[in-house]
């Protein structure tokens, strides 16, 4: 039998395509660049009282990418700072009700922190991890759970 044969995953291993150079490199930096400026405006939106429901989805996910590629050893931030910029969404969220999508001034830096982690992470995490954490934060979203952390 030949030695240079290729082992065969065996039933019980996941058959994975291996990954081309693109998915192993991070995000370019205009990528990165571009995705940041969308969030910041975003926020800047909710800062001038101008916010909606689409707006609050992308700045949640964001929260929740970078929770994703922090557990992935992508960055590091304490959860505290995760569970203000939830708790300051949640109460954005909440003023839905009386049309007032609004995030004071004074309660932006534990987003802004998250947004500078977030921006770090695509500049170093290859694009298959930010893949999975975007596939993470879909079954999320999907699921009965309050947070991810």
């Amino acid at each position: 039998m030949s030695q240079n044969r290729k082992k065969r995953p065996s039933g019980n291993q996941a058959r994975r395509k291996p990954l081309g150079k693109a998915q192993l490199l991070p995000h370019t930096a205009a990528y990165a660049h571009e995705q940041a400026l969308g969030w910041h405006l975003a926020l800047a939106a909710f800062k001038a009282g101008k916010g909606n429901g689409s707006l609050l989805a992308k700045l949640a996910e964001v929260l929740y990418l970078a929770w994703y590629l922090r557990e992935a050893d992508f960055g590091t931030v304490e959860r505290e700072v995760f569970v203000e910029a939830e708790r300051i969404l949640d109460a954005a969220a909440s003023g839905a009700s009386r049309d007032a999508w609004i995030i004071e001034a004074d309660d932006c830096f534990a987003i802004i922190t998250i947004f500078d982690l977030h921006e770090r992470q695509l500049l170093c995490a290859p694009v298959f991890a930010v893949d999975e954490a975007q596939l993470r934060v879909a079954r999320f979203s999907q699921s009965e759970r309050r947070a991810p952390w």
